[in-house]
């Protein structure tokens, strides 16, 4: 129920205006954002290189309802690639979709992902799309596969274990040769398309993860989950996979210090970085997400 009301409380002008105005929960929310703009989210990802991780630069954003808006993010994706490549930056990029224009045309979203993917190929690192509502999950794995199938190498898509056709697209994806980002999901979605239960939905990461494991390409797991982690690592070893062959990822502000010991024991970590002036739907989505962000968010704004 909570996690339903945050999704659709993200969804909201109305409370967008009210949290978005004022300082207090601005301030805690940007905990989890590295700043409004792109000199913000490289200096937060220099750091974290310095710690010994990688990063993924997300420029928030999502939904466009015109072409000019579609055009503008991708030239911020672009500079974000650019600027990453003379850093010398270890840093790929996510990207939605809809922030591409998927909403007005496919056409269009996938002439953008073609220009960014090549940007990104262009210094060794990989695009990621996010994966956005149902609504738009199958067009997203027909874009991963479209730009494969174009010669792309660096493209991948995440996929959401609380949805009930992944596992499918899990083995579909993997098939063609894209790397997966395994996450839980953060959006609401009926229980026709869903699992509703943490049970069911880590049940069916697990199955992901470990399909991921035997057969998939440099998987990458999502997660701030000790027993999902745990599981992970154990069936790494029984499996012969080593370190380097798959990544934890976590996200910017969310325990940093779970992140420093995995990479002190060897493992690859890569953390999410989001920057720009549109974090407030992220942010809600990762209190929905995660109890333990509420938990964090209510102790912050009564500790501030």
């Amino acid at each position: 129920m909570l996690r339903t009301l945050l999704v659709k409380a993200s969804e909201s002008p109305t409370l967008r205006r009210q949290v978005t105005s004022r300082r207090l929960t601005r301030d805690v929310a940007m905990r989890f954002v590295a700043g409004d703009n792109l000199d913000a989210g490289l200096d937060a990802s220099r750091a974290l290189a310095r710690s010994g991780k990688t990063v993924t630069l997300d420029y928030l954003g999502e939904s466009v309802t015109a072409e000019h808006e579609a055009r503008a993010a991708a030239k911020v994706v672009l500079e974000t690639i650019d600027r990453i490549g003379q850093a010398g930056l270890p840093a790929g990029v996510s990207v939605k979709p809809t922030q591409m224009g998927l909403r007005l045309s496919p056409t269009l979203c996938l002439e953008l992902l073609d220009d960014i993917v090549t940007a990104a190929e262009a210094i060794d690192q990989h695009v990621t799309l996010d994966m956005e509502g149902s609504d738009v999950t199958e067009v997203t794995v027909g874009l991963v596969e479209r730009l494969l199938t174009a010669g792309h190498r660096e493209v991948g898509c995440a996929v959401q274990s609380y949805l009930r056709r992944t596992r499918a697209d899990v083995e579909r994806l993997s098939a063609v040769g894209a790397s997966l980002r395994l996450c839980k999901g953060a959006y609401a979605e009926p229980e026709r398309l869903a699992f509703q239960s943490r049970g069911e939905v880590d049940a069916n990461y697990v199955a992901c993860a470990e399909y991921l494991l035997a057969d998939g390409v440099y998987p990458r797991i999502a997660t701030h989950d000790d027993r999902l982690i745990d599981h992970v690592r154990n069936l790494a070893v029984r499996l012969g996979r080593g370190r380097d062959e798959f990544e934890f990822q976590m996200l910017y502000g969310v325990r940093p210090t779970l992140q420093d010991a995995l990479v002190r024991d060897g493992y690859r970590l890569r953390v999410y970085v989001p920057f720009g002036d549109q974090w407030y739907p992220y942010f809600m989505r990762r209190l929905a997400e995660r109890p333990a962000n509420v938990a964090f968010f209510l102790r912050a704004l009564r500790d501030t």
